[in-house]
């Protein structure tokens, strides 16, 4: 991560400098990703393998965010591998996306186990599961994982709260972070269970309702995060330069991590490109 003065940092470094505070999500190529769900699609075409290469060679970034549906397998020689083909890349992990996170790879919009799933059995179960990929994240040497929020209902806020400790907890001693990022919920309600718990928060900058509520949890959770933050690009429907512009105010000096979106194109070579592009300017 490039290091320094907010001077050096924004606006004044070279983009090599700029390049080295970007990452790029897994989540980006999904349509052509090899799947374990999906062996004989001719259009899945990239191997997880090799995306640390291609994200280097490509764009110049050295940091990948990878999801967790997209590992082909959790054995440790596998992981071994990937962590392997991360050090011959130059690269290494920004964070993992435990999304929709379920015992298979297909949750709905929540998935069944989460933070907040008012089953507590289902609580326990993503307790569990995040435990494990916690351990995964530590062997890969990433700093970090983004559990899944679920629909944060207030009959169950004291539990929420209680699940998401546990897991904060158990990050501690494999020295991984754990974070949130806003979905469908005011970023207030996200920052409440993150402060009862003392997670951390992945600012995103897509994820609000409208410009107002943008910048005003963008100010508040920039501070609350581990150095990750989830950027989204689109220009006519809010201001990019406005956000990072509050990363910069709040002297935020974490890594911008490419979620590139539909809007941005077909082409999810071009779309990641796009949004690089856009940061490369704004930082």
């Amino acid at each position: 991560m490039a290091a320094g003065s907010a001077g050096r940092i924004w606006g004044q470094a070279s983009d090599k400098a700029k390049l080295e505070r970007i990452a790029v999500m897994t989540g980006n190529f999904s349509s052509i990703l090899k799947s374990a769900a999906h062996p004989d699609d001719p259009k899945r075409t990239l191997d997880i393998m090799d995306l640390p290469d291609m994200v280097a060679d490509r764009y110049g970034i050295h940091y990948v965010e990878p999801a967790y549906v997209h590992f082909l397998s959790t054995e440790q020689d596998y992981f071994r591998e990937f962590r392997e083909r991360l050090r011959k890349a130059k690269s290494q992990l920004n964070q993992i996306s435990l999304g929709a996170l379920s015992e298979g790879s297909k949750g709905g919009v929540y998935g069944p186990l989460n933070i907040s799933a008012p089953d507590p059995l289902r609580r326990v179960e993503a307790i569990d599961l995040t435990k494990r990929w916690i351990d995964h994240a530590a062997f890969l040497g990433c700093p970090r994982v983004m559990v899944n929020e679920g629909a944060l209902a207030p009959e169950v806020r004291k539990e929420t709260i209680a699940a998401l400790k546990a897991m904060v907890d158990y990050g501690k001693t494999k020295k991984v972070f754990v974070t949130m990022e806003t979905r469908n919920d005011p970023w207030r309600l996200l920052v409440e269970v993150l402060k009862g718990a003392g997670g951390w928060a992945n600012p995103d900058t897509g994820n609000f309702f409208n410009e107002e509520e943008r910048h005003a949890g963008l100010r508040v959770m920039y501070p609350m995060s581990s150095g990750s933050s989830h950027v989204h690009y689109d220009p006519e429907h809010w201001s990019l330069h406005d956000a990072l512009q509050i990363a910069k105010e709040v002297g935020y000096k974490g890594i911008f991590s490419i979620e590139s979106g539909a809007n941005n194109g077909p082409d999810p070579y071009a779309r990641v490109q796009t949004v690089r592009d856009a940061i490369l300017k704004e930082i």
